[in-house]
């Protein structure tokens, strides 16, 4: 793997800092000829998306628990919940696209 392409890969996941989706969606797009690259710039994308999916997920879930259950009190405790969790999960795919973003970079 040349520095390049080291640089291309780590990048893709660090830019969760700065421009999650988009930077490793045009890295994936322009690296067709670098598997390597093209395979953690789509890995790095595919990070970066899962919150927005974990996102819509969650409202859903709020919004058939609300229907289902009619009671304001427990939908409300149940979106807390929701939130907490989704918090949780973010930061740890923040923190993971870091951590391979450096450790492409060190290697």
């Amino acid at each position: 793997m040349t520095i390049e392409d080291k640089l291309l890969s780590s990048l893709s996941y660090l830019s969760i800092l700065f421009l999650p989706v988009l930077f490793p969606l045009i890295v994936w797009l322009l690296t067709a000829n670098r598997p390597e690259t093209h395979r953690n710039a789509l890995h790095a994308l595919l990070l970066h998306i899962l919150p927005t999916l974990l996102i819509l997920t969650f409202i859903v879930l709020a919004g058939v628990h609300g229907l289902i259950t009619k009671n304001a009190q427990s939908t409300g405790w149940f979106i807390i919940i929701l939130i907490g969790l989704g918090a949780i999960i973010v930061l740890a795919l923040t923190i993971y696209s870091i951590y391979k973003g450096i450790k492409i970079l060190v290697d």
